[in-house]
């Protein structure tokens, strides 16, 4: 069984700064934590917290709160969540909640009565006073969503009014002057700061959208489908549509697919998220990448954070964004080749 004398000796530093990375302090550079790290990987090396747990009174257990398993998305947030829980000994327990509120106020009870060390919030049903309350009891992390008004509260995301921005700046650019959003309403932050991220930059090409065209119906395959039906009522389609999820953008496309109308050729379709579906479905959607295990990853590193020290500062973290161009963004009045 491996030592932490053997993991220093395959990382290359002392033991000392191998306890520093298990114990999560910033005082190592991210190079070397990079190789302690895989030095732990490649001999397995499972570090003794029972000693620890008990000096702290922890439970070593931390909530991650989630709407659904179902969306693509959260997989990788979560897998970053693991990395770095699982290097500092915790275990994570996952909740879905079904947006269903008083499924989430039972599982925050766990967690108040110090039968876990932590929560961190893909999503929830709380406003922002209740959030920012939970967080002046225990430790609290929101990521990947958005609360509307939370201050006070450690976060971790992108600027999704920005990311919106450059999405539909990228399609009028490319000739497309009709444009409509698909998304989720007010049911998440992030699908109402992309819905202002995309009125940002039609003002500022001089265009306003048909209310026709913007399309509450959700996040998710099934929304998306039911989206290309409203279109395929009307009498005549958008030039593209922004979606603010690659499920149901992919589900948009599935359905004007089935009634000849390709994206790419008749139409110009762009997701948001970069899901691994993105690229693999036919035509690959050209869509908006966001860090997801890295998000997961911070998420875990600052509710640690506060865990170790309760009067540590809130910190909000925006990471950066990308557009990953393929092949549902069709060119318009520009010549090819």
């Amino acid at each position: 069984m491996a030592t932490i004398k053997d993991v220093a000796k395959e990382a290359g530093v002392s033991v000392a700064t191998v306890s520093r990375v298990l114990n999560g302090t910033d005082r190592v550079r991210s190079e070397t934590v990079t190789a302690v790290q895989n030095a732990i990987e490649k001999l397995n090396y499972h570090p003794n917290f029972l000693g620890r747990t008990l000096r702290r009174l922890e439970t070593m257990k931390i909530l991650v709160v989630l709407p659904t398993i179902s969306n693509q998305f959260y997989s990788r947030v979560i897998r970053g969540i693991q990395s770095v829980a699982m290097l500092q000994g915790y275990h994570v327990m996952l909740v879905t909640t079904e947006n269903d509120p008083e499924a989430e106020t039972e599982y925050i009870e766990m967690v108040r009565r110090r039968l876990l060390d932590g929560i961190i919030f893909l999503f929830s049903t709380l406003d922002s006073e209740q959030v920012a309350s939970l967080a002046a009891e225990c430790p609290v992390v929101v990521a990947s969503e958005t609360i509307p008004g939370l201050t006070g509260v450690s976060s971790v995301t992108i600027n999704n009014r920005a990311a919106a921005y450059d999405a539909v700046r990228f399609l009028i650019e490319n000739g497309n002057r009709r444009i409509s959003y698909l998304s989720a309403g007010r049911l998440y932050g992030s699908s109402f700061e992309r819905h202002q991220g995309t009125i940002d930059a039609l003002k500022q090409a001089g265009l306003t959208m048909d209310e026709r065209f913007l399309l509450d119906e959700g996040l998710t395959y099934k929304a998306g489908r039911r989206a290309a039906k409203r279109l395929l009522e009307m009498d005549d389609l958008p030039d593209a549509v922004f979606s603010a999820s690659d499920a149901a953008a992919i589900g948009l496309m599935h359905t004007l697919m089935e009634e000849g109308i390709l994206a790419g050729r008749d139409i110009s379709v762009m997701g948001f998220d970069n899901n691994s579906i993105a690229e693999y479905y036919n035509p690959a959607l050209t869509t908006v990448a966001q860090p997801q295990l890295e998000i997961g990853q911070k998420a875990m590193e600052l509710l640690l954070k506060n865990i170790r020290n309760p009067e540590s500062p809130a910190e909000q973290l925006l990471l950066p964004h990308q557009l990953v161009i393929r092949e549902s963004v069709r060119l318009i009045g520009k010549k090819e080749g």
